[in-house]
């Protein structure tokens, strides 16, 4: 059998090292042989089974794909206990190339984790809808904010990264949170070109959307939640219990992805446990509960939901900046206090795009939608007459039929789908050739 071994942990204190070595076989997976994790506090202290978790946590989904062994000599007990749950629910939603592999630890050890110890909470947070619902549902525990750099944003993007935790922290500001930021190789630790090339076609996402994100992205917080007792890490949801693709089949609630209760709630180590928020809400319900927080507290806030501008903010052309801020206009609120750009031109604008099927619709991107038209009509008043047309519009439309005919070519949905999956690296280098294809700015 196939084997990834994580021949060494080394700890310099506030950076984890791990070297990997794997079978010849595997090799076109792996980009590199070190995976290395820095974060904001002194981790020296954690102890050498939870250390491991960030590591296991990219590779075993790996192994399991490949029926391959991941061999390290120590790990934590609950860890093992909540990987046995993962791979089951993996294994469930893309029974075609999940099914089988195994860890082989030398050692499974029991750490501390009496009562008290850990009392703390934290969330994933990245300034979108699902991080920002997410943080209004639990505000009452104060969760401390945890961005990670290596995936979105890749290592060595200092700008990018410096604006989004600039995002992170103003929002914590404002809310009195603690905040953690945390940077991960994730991206070119994984050679996920390689991966999509074997495994995209059994997912609606790439290897990460569609496997490995879930477990990956909380894994990377263990040795931070065991130095500062988090007993709980939550992670927003991106679907719902009724999110249910035609073309999937899958016996669970919602769609198979790499980010699923069944996932996430297994994800443990020792005193932390993972969580799966919100899956019982929808997208513009979440939009809805942000409105309401947001009158609540008689303040705004940015949601910062697009990954093409390169100041860091929203675009205001993409289907995303148009369908988050038509989500808000419909939930009572202003978007152009939620940093979007609405005027009277902008409903013509969006209409168009439809009309000539600019974008790249899915059926994911057709839930969305299906979703806002489930939540018509609005209970607020709309803000003038050209909001009123567009809602009939929006009332009327068929999003079905927009991703049935989209007149785009083949190749170039593809390409914006595929780039819209990957990692900030690939993505980087796919973008001139994306951007060519986008429609013209908003203006």
């Amino acid at each position: 059998m196939s084997e990834i071994s994580v021949e060494s942990i080394t700890v310099d204190g506030s950076t984890v090292e791990y070297e990997v070595d794997y079978s010849r076989d595997l090799r076109r997976f792996f980009d590199a042989s070190t995976f290395s994790v820095s974060y904001d506090v002194d981790v020296g202290d954690v102890p050498r089974g939870v250390l491991a978790v960030p590591v296991l946590a990219q590779v075993c989904p790996v192994a399991w794909a490949t029926d391959s062994t991941v061999s390290i000599d120590t790990v934590d007990r609950q860890f093992v206990e909540g990987l046995d749950g993962v791979r089951e629910t993996l294994g469930r939603m893309y029974p075609a190339f999940i099914d089988g592999g195994g860890l082989d630890a030398d050692d499974v050890v029991d750490y501390d984790h009496a009562p008290g110890r850990f009392d703390g909470a934290a969330q994933l947070f990245s300034g979108g809808v699902d991080s920002l619902a997410t943080y209004v549902r639990h505000r009452e525990a104060d969760p401390a904010l945890i961005a990670i750099q290596g995936w979105v944003v890749g290592v060595g993007e200092d700008e990018r990264w410096a604006r989004a935790m600039g995002h992170v922290e103003q929002f914590a500001d404002r809310t009195g949170s603690d905040t953690h930021g945390i940077t991960a190789n994730i991206s070119s630790f994984l050679d996920h070109t390689m991966l999509n090339v074997h495994y995209k076609h059994h997912t609606d996402g790439g290897w990460y959307s569609g496997v490995g994100h879930g477990i990956g992205l909380l894994g990377v917080c263990a040795p931070l939640a065991y130095r500062q007792g988090y007993g709980v890490i939550h992670m927003g949801s991106t679907h719902w219990d009724g999110f249910e693709l035609d073309s999937v089949t899958w016996p669970g609630p919602g769609s198979p992805w790499g980010s699923h209760p069944a996932i996430d709630d297994n994800v443990q180590w020792a005193g932390t446990r993972g969580h799966h928020d919100a899956f019982e809400i929808t997208r513009q319900d979440k939009l809805e509960l942000l409105a309401d927080y947001a009158r609540e507290t008689d303040q705004t806030f940015v949601i910062r939901t697009c990954t093409y501008d390169d100041a860091g903010g929203n675009c205001n052309r993409c289907e995303k900046c148009v369908r988050t801020a038509t989500g808000l206009m419909l939930a009572g609120v202003d978007p152009n206090d939620f940093g979007y750009r609405v005027d009277e031109d902008w409903y013509d604008y969006v209409i168009e795009r439809f009309a000539e099927n600019d974008w790249a619709l899915d059926e994911h991107v057709r839930y969305y939608w299906e979703d806002i038209q489930a939540h018509l009509p609005p209970a607020e008043p709309l803000p003038d007459d050209s909001a009123q047309r567009y809602v009939g519009w929006l009332a009327d439309n068929d999003f079905a039929a927009n991703v049935e005919h989209s007149t785009q070519p083949l190749w170039v949905r593809v390409l914006r789908v595929g780039a819209r999956n990957a990692p900030y690296g690939i993505y980087e280098r796919l973008y001139p050739i994306y951007d060519r294809l986008r429609p013209e700015p908003y203006s």
